[in-house]
């Protein structure tokens, strides 16, 4: 089932990891809410408070002008001017006359900067002569015009912008950062124990020894690791009884066939008779040792770290000194942690199969960050694309004959694959073919894991 498109391209945006999600879906709601009411706070609050400050100021310069025009008609200016100074320290407004007592035009200066006090401006001072000739980070100096001549009014920049903008903001931002820090730390140690408990999983399910899983976390991540543990423990004790009457099995069918070839020996039967019996004793006890090989699989051998080119070139030189035809390609030194009995059984029981149905066998060896490759090749008639995975099963046999010394027991593959898995990894099969299409070969590929994520 294809996902639609838009679930696609989050699936690849979205992080994996259950911290990054947990986090996600913490910082997505709290930065939408800083959005809103960063958005409420300067479209409403903050836009009104500027506009009741610019209002203020304008009203309060609107009444010096007037006060300063209704002097001067009825003392003078002189009169007028000190009228206004003394006003205006009352309103916090520095007045004086300029040099130039020319009424001065609109020029619209500092209407981008302060847009609302330039509107509440207009709006008090009728004559529409006005202009911001300074505006420094500390004051602003205005020039108006009166009815006589002009005026300047100096007055704290504070009085049109409130100061409390940037502390808004900044406490925005550190209270943000905050319950940032305090999420991140506590969503660290929950999602810990879950990170330790899949790495212990994960390294049980290759076979390696791990270490006691903690009960930590919310109660259930405690309730899945004492469920780990109990599983554990129980798989282990199977695996020890397995093992325990494994080897009492092999005793007690080991035990007569040892008396019937001593009996074989001691007694008066002509010489091809015996041959006979000592063939086919020797032939259940190939089977025997099969037989327990696949039920044991690699139970009680430890990891150790193994150099699996080196594990490569001594197969290949054994079977050299027994005069068969099994050369090593592409081969170079890469360490893993494996059970060494185990995997150089796999690995002979998957040549063995090459030789007997494709009369030579060729290893190769390939590795990957993530995976080492081990590659098996023969010359024979391959298997059918609908038996790839039949092979595999316990004692089936693709060759119709049931002699053991030319279709095996059917146990080679399973056994293989059993000891792959035990290791994490996996055994895929592949036809080889020509440019006519016709098979030429198989391909037998070892997959296993390098280490465990975590």
């Amino acid at each position: 089932m294809r996902l639609p498109p838009l679930k696609r391209a989050l699936k690849l945006v979205l992080p994996t990891s259950l911290f990054a999600r947990a986090l996600l879906i913490l910082l997505v709601p709290l930065i939408a809410l800083q959005i809103l009411v960063a958005h409420i706070f300067y479209d409403r609050h903050w836009d009104s408070v500027v506009r009741n400050m610019s209002s203020s100021v304008a009203a309060d310069i609107s009444l010096l002008v007037s006060e300063y025009d209704d002097t001067y008609f009825r003392i003078g200016p002189d009169a007028a001017l000190l009228r206004a100074q003394q006003l205006g320290q009352h309103l916090n407004i520095t007045v004086a006359r300029p040099e130039n007592r020319i009424a001065p035009m609109s020029s619209g200066k500092g209407k981008r900067q302060y847009p609302a006090f330039y509107r509440s401006l207009s709006t008090h001072i009728r004559q529409q002569l006005l202009t911001i000739e300074n505006s420094s980070d500390e004051n602003v100096t205005l020039r108006a015009a009166t009815q006589y001549d002009a005026l300047s009014f100096t007055f704290n920049r504070k009085r049109l912008a409130s100061s409390t903008t940037h502390i808004f903001i900044l406490w925005m931002i550190g209270a943000s950062a905050l319950l940032m820090t305090i999420a991140t730390l506590f969503l660290r140690n929950q999602v810990r124990p879950i990170v330790q408990l899949a790495k212990a999983a994960e390294q049980f399910g290759l076979g390696q020894d791990i270490e006691e899983v903690s009960s930590r976390g919310a109660s259930e991540v405690k309730r899945a690791a004492r469920a780990f543990r109990t599983m554990a423990d129980r798989i282990r004790r199977t695996v020890s009884s397995r093992t325990e009457m494994l080897a009492g099995i092999s005793h007690d069918l080991r035990t007569p066939l040892t008396r019937m070839k001593l009996e074989i020996e001691m007694g008066k039967i002509d010489q091809a008779t015996r041959d006979a019996l000592e063939s086919d004793i020797e032939e259940m006890r190939r089977m025997i040792d099969e037989y327990l090989d696949f039920a044991r699989g690699d139970a009680g051998e430890p990891m150790e770290l193994l150099d699996v080119g080196a594990l490569l070139r001594d197969i290949v030189e054994m079977y050299a000194r027994q005069h068969r035809p099994v050369t090593l390609g592409t081969c170079e030194s890469v360490l893993l942690m494996l059970r060494p009995q185990a995997m150089r059984r796999a690995l002979t029981n998957l040549i063995d199969n090459a030789l007997r149905y494709g009369s030579t066998a060729r290893l190769e060896l390939e590795h990957t960050s993530a995976f080492v490759r081990i590659r098996v090749s023969d010359r024979g008639p391959g298997i059918p694309e609908d038996d790839h995975e039949t092979v595999f099963k316990p004692f089936t046999r693709l060759e119709d004959s049931r002699n053991v010394k030319t279709g095996g027991v059917g146990l080679g593959l399973s056994i293989a694959r059993d000891i792959a898995q035990s290791h994490g990894g996996s055994i895929s099969l592949e036809n080889q073919s020509d440019k006519g299409g016709n098979i030429t070969g198989l391909n037998v590929t070892l997959r296993l894991p390098r280490e465990v994520n975590g």
